[in-house]
């Protein structure tokens, strides 16, 4: 008996190796390129991407995704906006930050609101004259 308590306290002091291959921090695998495009022609595809969130929070689809690719979209627009239509500026930033809070918390009518919101906003936006806008 003593033999056997022996062998099994001296298995547990075997030294420990790390594999030093294996990456110590998730790996996530993260965008680097904005969008391109005027803000007409990004602010559309804000709204048509924040249209699919509810869908996806409701699927338990790939929700965290499209509130990515929101910002993105919100980031590539945001000067031209802050230039042309600065009253506008708030409502963009507040909506697309409530994306990523209806996606982070399951929120499917908070997406909804978001998108109204920023349809509303795009609207207004591609309302004002080009010739303030180029």
């Amino acid at each position: 008996m003593l033999a056997v308590a022996v062998v099994v306290a001296l298995a547990g002091c075997v030294d420990t190796t790390y594999d030093s291959s294996i990456p110590s921090e998730p790996t996530v695998a993260t965008s680097t390129t904005l969008p391109s495009g005027s803000a007409r022609e990004v602010l559309p595809r804000l709204v048509a991407t924040a249209g699919t969130l509810s869908a996806a929070i409701t699927a338990k689809g790939d929700k965290n995704d499209i509130a990515a690719e929101a910002q993105d979209l919100w980031r590539a627009a945001q000067r031209e906006v802050a230039a042309t239509r600065p009253e506008l500026l708030g409502g963009f930033e507040s909506n697309v930050a409530a994306l990523a809070t209806a996606a982070r918390y399951n929120r499917a009518a908070d997406a909804d609101k978001a998108f109204k919101n920023l349809q509303a906003l795009t609207d207004s936006f591609l309302a004002t004259p080009t010739s303030l806008t180029s």
